[in-house]
């Protein structure tokens, strides 16, 4: 399974048109909110013999569900109505968006159904309209997009249905992915899921991006073939960055319109302690969370990332000035790269977020996402109906939405960029969700928390401890009720 993605990214990127071409400047709410204004319209030709053996199926048949309405309880967040990251219900020439409309006009002949969307108003009210549609069994929807942490919230309160209970979700598939099923499953039950039915955890899901000209100009190249040999680590990317920068106005300081190696920005702190596997949660044989310090570990991450992150060689500003050929490398999520980079003059590849070491077995690309869930009020009557439209769903967009937006990621078509197809693959693949971040626990952010102060590592961490014990047992109680 593990090149699938590869395999239909290749496939498709030959007959699919440029999708750098026809969306337009702007963030990923102009271009994701089913805009009509393109370039011009396009149309998505046939697909090969050879692009329809890469792609994988769902088995679930083609069941007569009699017209049924299938409603989506949405939510309005960060600019947003959160259930155009999985549906679109027009063609607008925007290669996203049409593989969007293509797999509802899909489901909905396959399945004879239809979907609906309830849009209540910002996350909150959203929230809010679950737990009152759930405490009322007025069957008001079918499922929920909503913001992360206030839909694994809703689990903790006892307010959704476990997803192990839909015998048709396959989680062995590789549309859901393994790390995230993972953190969002505690004991045998999960009551928020974050797949490929969406493109949100993708798009929000934090890497890193080197400039190919800027390396070049050093006689240097994109260190692909370091990741490949699982030697992409902390003291790699230090050890490559110190000293690169460059003072191109003279004035002895690496400013805004200098050279910087190593460019940063905070809201994506959070997510590089999971890429450095320095989460303080671990799961015990019955895969129930326990706190877990290993105080050496975080000790030697705050180090490494104080390295990093403190000296002349390191800036911290908007991932958006990467697109300005003033930083050579950059943290930032893939959604950067769709709305900025693409449209700049850049020439980047990907590369995943550094591993800690090279003991470690894997590396972990962290992300945010609009989550989903399903209300606990689900009737049996129903359950088998909305295993097989989300289990499609998430088939669908996986086969055909995802390559689409990868490859919409880059200027040039990714079968001309095997090395960054290469990479996105390993993200696809290890791509999860923050459990501390999700669940809103302790010890979510050491890189604000620790490295960009004075404090002891030891003294922090014991310091938080009993709150973070109590913290966990409120989740770990929600769930399963210990």
């Amino acid at each position: 399974m593990k090149n699938k993605v590869l395999c239909t990214l290749l496939a498709l990127c030959m007959v699919l048109p440029s999708c750098g071409e026809a969306a337009q400047n702007g963030d990923q709410e102009s271009v994701s909110a089913n805009t009509t204004t393109v370039s011009q319209e396009e149309e998505t030709p046939e697909l090969s013999a050879e692009t329809e053996k890469a792609i994988l199926e769902d088995g679930l048949g083609s069941p007569d569900l009699q017209g049924y309405d299938f409603r989506i309880l949405s939510c309005f967040y960060n600019d947003l109505d959160t259930w155009k990251y999985l549906l679109c219900d027009e063609l607008t020439g925007i290669p996203l968006n049409d593989a969007q409309y293509e797999t509802k006009l899909y489901l909905e002949d396959r399945f004879n159904i239809q979907f609906s969307m309830i849009e209540p108003g910002n996350d909150e009210v959203a929230m809010n309209a679950f737990i009152s549609s759930v405490t009322s069994g007025d069957d008001a929807f079918d499922m929920h997009v909503g913001k992360n942490w206030r839909t694994c919230q809703l689990g903790t309160q006892g307010y959704c249905y476990n997803m192990y209970d839909i015998d048709e979700f396959d989680f062995e598939k590789p549309w859901w992915p393994k790390e995230t099923v993972n953190q969002l499953t505690i004991g045998k039950k999960m009551f928020a899921a974050s797949n490929y039915a969406s493109y949100c955890g993708i798009h929000w899901t934090r890497v890193m991006v080197a400039n190919k000209d800027l390396l070049a100009e050093r006689q240097m190249e994109v260190p692909y073939e370091t990741v490949r040999e699982g030697k992409w680590t902390l003291d790699e990317l230090y050890t490559l960055t110190n000293g690169m920068s460059e003072d191109k106005n003279g004035d002895g300081t690496i400013g805004a319109d200098d050279v910087v190696a190593l460019l940063g920005y905070n809201q994506l702190y959070y997510c590089l302690q999971e890429s450095a596997d320095c989460s303080v949660y671990r799961r015990d044989e019955n895969h129930v969370p326990y706190l877990a310090l290993d105080v050496d570990r975080i000790s030697g991450y705050v180090d490494k990332m104080r390295n990093l992150m403190t000296g002349p060689d390191y800036r911290e500003g908007d991932t958006a000035e990467f697109a300005n050929n003033t930083a050579i490398f950059a943290f930032c999520e893939i959604r950067d790269a769709y709305n900025i980079y693409r449209n700049s003059d850049v020439r980047y590849g990907f590369l995943p977020p550094p591993k800690y070491d090279e003991a470690q077995d894997r590396y972990i690309s962290c992300c945010t996402d609009t989550v989903w869930a399903l209300p606990k009020t689900l009737p049996q009557t129903r359950k088998s109906n909305t295993g097989t439209i989300l289990e499609a769903l998430s088939c669908r967009n996986y086969n055909y939405m995802l390559p689409v937006y990868l490859e919409s990621t880059l200027k040039s078509r990714l079968a001309d960029n095997p090395d960054d197809a290469e990479m996105l693959q390993i993200i696809v693949d290890s791509r999860t969700i923050a459990f501390a971040f999700a669940m809103k626990l302790t010890y979510d952010n050491f890189i604000k928390d620790v490295v960009f102060t004075n404090t002891e590592t030891a003294s922090y961490l014991q310091k938080s401890a009993k709150l973070a014990e109590k913290t966990l047992e409120g989740v770990v109680k929600g769930y399963i009720g210990e």
